[in-house]
């Protein structure tokens, strides 16, 4: 009887212990370019300073569980490229969250409260003048993540090729770019592509494009096909230099709906080679230079033959397209394009 006891008790204590074992807690790290100290803990009342010192803090961690930077209003100059490379296993719930504190759809947003990202890098160049060099804002090496609510501004350093945010390398799956505002110069290459990336589920959603280069950019992977999963949707692109959307050979689920692209000079761009048919839905399409073309990382070659198709329904290459005289970028309720939902909010 004793025995029978001792073991009931044992087993009662192990699934205690199992109970109360630690589990992944969130870590959220709170980023003021104004107020914060980046020898802080980075609580919302003793905020860090600068998008580096977070990176370091999120990167150093190995245990489980997600990782939030929220940000607050201010600018942010970047002296070099803020790199995430945690070790952790982000999840596609625990994930690795880079966002602004005041979000588009939330009430007391306006656009004076959007963190604004801006590169001061300066490499430097040798040999002969005009030679370009090339800058990042955020590099992410992790799967898992979002990065959300952010206006960037690129680099105005003079024959540079600035890109915003990049995911590059072998596995990365699942990096969500949302409720972004991307603000280039079209006569100066200072946003050269706003968002770049390989591997499966890159979305960029709900973002808006002005005056930048290459907006979207869906990269060769490792064998030279790109990811599955892959999207851009309910995006507000205008005056794109080279084109709002440029495809890897892309796998063929690559969703392409609700964006409106207008004074572009080509709306799609893809690889040499590439011949695949893609599909683009409840699209506005109107005053582009072209439709199609072809490139290489050193900018276009020319635009496709009768080889490029696309699979369209219920796209409009007629009509007026009219935005709002303040920001941010917003289509006014009698443009044509106004009833899809593209730009910055949600919640219409």
């Amino acid at each position: 009887m004793k025995e029978r006891e001792i073991v009931r008790r044992c087993v009662f204590c192990l699934l205690v212990s199992v109970l109360c074992a630690p589990v992944g807690r969130a870590e959220v790290l709170h980023v003021d370019a104004r107020t914060g100290r980046d020898d802080a803990p980075g609580t919302k009342d003793r905020p860090l300073r600068t998008l580096e010192r977070a990176a370091t803090l999120v990167n150093a961690r190995t245990t489980s569980g997600p990782a939030t930077i929220v940000i607050s209003p201010g600018l942010y100059s970047l002296n070099r490229c803020v790199v995430f490379a945690s070790d952790r296993a982000f999840t596609e719930h625990d994930r690795l969250t880079i966002r602004a504190s005041v979000l588009p759809d939330d009430l007391q947003w306006r656009a004076d409260l959007m963190p604004v990202i801006v590169s001061a890098e300066n490499l430097g160049r040798s040999g002969a003048p005009g030679r370009v060099s090339e800058t990042y804002s955020f590099k992410i090496q992790t799967s898992h993540a979002t990065v959300q609510g952010l206006k960037f501004l690129g680099n105005p350093l003079l024959h540079n090729w600035h890109c915003c945010i990049e995911r590059l390398g072998e596995k990365l799956d699942d990096l969500l770019v949302t409720q972004c505002v991307f603000a280039g110069n079209a006569r100066t290459p200072d946003i050269y592509c706003a968002a770049l990336a390989t591997g499966d589920r890159f979305i960029v959603d709900h973002c808006t494009f002005s005056g930048c280069h290459a907006c979207t950019v869906f990269w060769d992977g490792p064998e030279g096909i790109g990811g599955n999963g892959c999207a851009m949707r309910y995006c507000l692109v205008r005056d794109a230099r080279i084109s709002a959307v440029w495809t890897c050979q892309t796998a063929k689920d690559f969703e392409f709906h609700h964006n409106v692209v207008t004074d572009s000079e080509y709306l799609w761009m893809r690889k040499p080679g590439d011949q695949q048919t893609y599909r683009m839905r409840d699209c506005v399409l109107i005053d582009n230079e072209h439709l199609s073309g072809y490139g290489t990382a050193a900018g276009p070659s020319g635009q496709t033959g009768p080889e490029v198709s696309f699979d369209r329904s219920n796209v409009v290459t007629e009509g007026r397209i009219a935005f709002t005289s303040t920001p941010p970028l917003r289509l006014v309720e009698n443009s044509v394009g106004r009833g899809l939902g593209a730009g910055l909010f949600k919640s219409q």
